[in-house]
Formats: structure tokens, C-alpha cells, sequence
């Protein structure tokens, strides 16, 4: 693990998994070795010579980036807790069946247990940071 990790905003918009499959990982609790290595650099660039994304271990918190593109499904986490940070655009997400509108610059906590769905709406660019993260066990889909 380096130092530090800087992900501007400049060189997530210039990823071109956000325009296909509308989403990137950038921390996580397990190594996909197939598709990510562990971030050397402290300036983060989607296009390692590699081809594999760069990425920074954590224990207990992964991190993401994703679009109106990205997959989404009702869901929760048993443990972890998630914070939606909207960078760009507006989003709708329902929690508990109630409906919330996001706008640039606004920031939704997830607690664990709570179903949840980000909604296509519009075109928005989002973070997510979960916190206390099981890693994939810890979602379960309805």
C-alpha cells in the first residue's frame, strides 16, 4: 500500500468504464486478481499498463464511483453502512420504499439493514464509501 491515494474528479470522468458499464471500484476489502491491482502511484489513473484497474486494499471500507449506467438493485448490507456523496447531476434513491432526491453536493447515510435502490432518473455521477463493509457477503438482495 502506497501512501495515499488521490482520485480527481478530471481523471474519473476520463474512465471509460463509467461510460460502459457505469461504474468503478477504488477501495475494496478483496483483490478481484483478474481485473485490479493494488494502487503503486498516489495519483490515481484509470489506464495502468497492466490493464488491470489500480485500487487500495482496505479492511473494513470499500469505495466506488458509478452513473446512471451502473446496475443497481434493491439491497442491503448487515453491517455496513453506506454514504452516497452526489457529485454531479440529481438521483433518486428509495430506502424503505420512501423516495429522496439528491442534488449536487448532497450526501444520503445508508444504516445497515435498510433496503435500498439507487433509481435511473436522469444522468448523475455519484460516490459511495461503505463503512464497517463485510465485503460481498455482507449484501443481500431482494
Amino acid at each position: 500500500m502506497g501512501t495515499a491515494l488521490l482520485v480527481t474528479l478530471e481523471e474519473t470522468m476520463r474512465d471509460s468504464a463509467l461510460q460502459t458499464r457505469g461504474d468503478r471500484k477504488l477501495l475494496v476489502t478483496e483483490l478481484y486478481a483478474t481485473k485490479e491491482e493494488e494502487a503503486t502511484e498516489v495519483i490515481w489513473s484509470h489506464a495502468a499498463l497492466s490493464g488491470k484497474c489500480p485500487v487500495q486494499l482496505m479492511k473494513d471500507t470499500e469505495s466506488a464511483v458509478f452513473t446512471q449506467v451502473a446496475k443497481q438493485t434493491r439491497h442491503l448490507h448487515r453491517i455496513g453502512t453506506e454514504i452516497y456523496f452526489l457529485v454531479r447531476g440529481t438521483m433518486v434513491i428509495e430506502i424503505e420504499g420512501a423516495g429522496y432526491r439528491l442534488k449536487e453536493g448532497d450526501m444520503m447515510v445508508v444504516n445497515p439493514g435498510a433496503f435500498h435502490e439507487v433509481k435511473r432518473d436522469g444522468e448523475f455521477l455519484c460516490r459511495v464509501l461503505t463503512v464497517n463493509c463485510g465485503g460481498p457477503n455482507d449484501r443481500y438482495e431482494q
